[in-house]
């Protein structure tokens, strides 16, 4: 009898997990299925968020690159339990409208259309990692269950054809969707460091929490990514980091002390910091930072942009743009 209490109990709680993690899944949300999209744009987006004309790319004529940062919470699509909650394809038109305008392009939380964004923007190149291992999603029976949660989430878009990617989960992260830790335990978070004929750029997303458990993993995330330059790119190169670093140094003393620390360590230069979005660079001229002011209209972070002029560009930006894509 007591063999049979344990076994029911075991199998209880089995049933308990399984029940969790489908409901994860379907709160998260899955890929999109279509190839591509075929909505739209018809909002005036540009009109709610009061943008002038005057900050974006068509209407400024420069030579330098146009860099777009921004996390476009793309975390659901209709049929996800709480998909009242996500874009439709026409705001996910939008979005791809106004990335289209830019050289570089760099967006967090692309966790369900990655693939139907690149094609809609035609940039030359385009990288969407997936990881197989590591991170917050390398547990049974999740990774089992749900494909998106190895997706970190990066969407990296550009006109100019790379010559070297590298990927890395982080090794750090905390939370099971408490009121302070968020669910990156469900969720494998990591960054892409991207070589481009002239400079460097990094994209990243990281640990979501304010408790401390979620402060101390993003102390170790923003190490791991100071390893990786250490690793792989010379001090003296131009470098771009566009992230959603998650940190709040006017909210949390210990994330000021994250960021001076990350900052100090690799020689960067702060350009822009909304909220937890920021823009940094080393050994690059760039104009004209801006925060253009989405929360709230098609995502709930506003987006970064700003104009940078790496040294000695071998050609103008319209013959990048009409560069062929890399093959798949």
């Amino acid at each position: 009898m007591d063999i049979l209490r344990i076994s029911i109990r075991s199998i209880s709680a089995i049933l308990g997990v399984l029940l969790v993690l489908a409901m994860l899944t379907a709160c998260v949300g899955k890929f999109e299925t279509k190839a591509t999209l075929t909505s739209s744009c018809h909002l005036n987006w540009q009109q709610q968020a009061r943008i002038p004309a005057s900050v974006l790319p068509d209407s400024i004529a420069d030579e330098g690159l146009h860099v777009l940062v921004w996390n476009i919470h793309d975390r659901l699509l209709p049929g996800s339990l709480f998909s009242s909650g996500g874009h439709s394809e026409e705001e996910i038109a939008c979005i791809g409208d106004l990335a289209t305008q830019f050289d570089l392009v760099l967006f967090q939380e692309a966790f369900v259309r990655p693939a139907q964004i690149a094609r809609y923007t035609e940039h030359a190149w385009s990288d969407h990692p997936m990881f197989t291992q590591g991170g917050g999603a390398d547990w049974w029976p999740l990774r089992a269950m749900c494909d998106i949660c190895f997706s970190p989430g990066l969407l990296m878009l550009a006109t100019e054809q790379p010559n070297f990617v590298h990927v890395e989960p982080y090794e750090a992260f905390a939370g099971w969707n408490t009121a302070l830790n968020k669910a990156d335990d469900f969720f494998s978070k990591g960054f892409q460091l991207v070589k481009f004929p002239t400079f460097w750029a990094l994209n990243s997303h990281m640990d979501a929490g304010r408790g401390q458990d979620s402060i101390e993993a993003r102390v170790l995330q923003f190490r791991q990514i100071t390893a990786a330059f250490k690793r792989f790119v010379p001090n003296d190169v131009p470098l771009l980091i566009g992230m959603d670093s998650n940190l709040r140094p006017d909210k949390e003393e210990q994330d000021g002390e994250i960021l001076h620390e990350f900052l100090d360590a690799n020689a960067l230069t702060l350009v822009r910091h909304s909220g937890p979005d920021l823009i940094a660079v080393r050994n690059l001229r760039i104009q004209q930072p801006q925060i253009i002011p989405f929360k709230g209209i098609l995502s709930d972070h506003n987006a970064l942009s700003v104009i940078m002029y790496p040294p000695a560009l071998p050609q103008s930006v319209d013959s990048l743009r009409a560069q062929p894509a890399l093959a798949k």
